[in-house]
């Protein structure tokens, strides 16, 4: 049977895991950060960051980014917060950075809307709505990639926006039967997963590659269009993350059931089921070169090799 690397065993569940270098941030259920050495396996400092989960980490050129789920987002820089600001996120979407680290995406307690913060200076830049929101329910993941916005809804469709100039709608897609649990997005396709026991990817053509190519607002033609490529079932009522490994070889899934499922992405065949936590859902996940990263509700981060 494959075994981890290593595992960290903690006395609280982490939530939220961030891989930068040799060290490993990790957000906890009872709202502080922890800061692991990989070298040696070993914490280095932990600080109180939320009053309530940390749903999300991400490095940026400006510190730390973290998302609690009373709804603060903080940044920081050696453990102090340099800046703090609070939305009313839904508390379950976690945020995520684009454009070059300038801005940062939140999904708001309200039906379908987005919005868009100034990571400098933590202002609100813009509000983001797509067409028919009382029909899709609240935004349940969402990522920022290359000047487009993938959100994934209660109602399972994905939605595409361009958010350069003037945010514009390029995309309308009914993936899933149930929420679009997760998501994670490489070259033009895009990889979703929902209780409906399916991974899906779909291919994005047609997006305008350059500014000049931006229809006007007035514009309601769109040569932008969507394609399912492969469905891959799955043996798991639930995936709570999935994500392709930076070499575009493999995609790694992770079960509600405590397993972490493997891809090859040529063809989607699936290579191995790893049982990587206790029967209970995998909080996060992580890709790191050859390593795969997870936490889940059994209070322990296992670290795995897979070539």
């Amino acid at each position: 049977m494959t075994r981890p690397d290593y595992i960290l065993r903690g006395d609280c569940v982490s939530t939220s895991l961030c891989k930068s270098d040799k060290i490993l941030f990790t957000g906890t259920e009872e709202g502080s950060v922890k800061v692991y050495d990989t070298e040696v396996m070993r914490p280095t400092s932990s600080w109180q960051a939320h009053d309530a989960q940390v749903m999300q980490l991400v490095q940026s050129r400006s510190g730390l980014l973290s998302q609690g789920r009373e709804g603060a987002i903080s940044l920081w820089k050696d453990g102090r917060r340099l800046k703090t600001t609070k939305v009313e996120s839904t508390g379950f979407c976690s945020f995520d950075i684009a454009d070059n680290d300038r801005h940062c995406y939140v999904g708001l307690d309200e039906r379908a809307k987005i919005c868009c913060l100034d990571i400098d200076t933590f202002e609100t830049i813009r509000t983001i709505l797509p067409s028919d929101s009382n029909k899709r329910g609240l935004c349940w993941s969402l990522k920022a990639k290359e000047n487009l916005l993938y959100l994934g809804f209660e109602s399972g469709d994905l939605v595409v926006f361009d958010t350069r100039l003037h945010t514009r709608q390029l995309l309308d897609l009914k993936l899933h039967n149930e929420i679009i649990t997760a998501m994670d997005v490489r070259g033009d396709q895009v990889i979703t997963a929902s209780p409906d026991n399916t991974i899906k990817v779909t291919s994005i053509v047609g997006v305008p590659r350059t500014n000049e190519e931006i229809p006007a607002p007035s514009d309601t033609s769109c040569p932008v269009q969507g394609q399912t490529l492969h469905t891959i079932p799955m043996k798991c009522q639930g995936t709570s993350r999935v994500a392709v490994r930076e070499d575009n070889r493999l995609l790694a899934a992770s079960g509600w059931d405590g397993g972490l499922r493997l891809f090859s992405r040529k063809k989607y065949n699936f290579l191995a089921l790893v049982p990587a936590h206790d029967p209970e859902a995998i909080c996060d996940m992580t890709l790191d070169n050859n390593h795969v990263i997870c936490s889940g509700r059994d209070k322990k981060i296992s670290f795995w090799t897979f070539y």
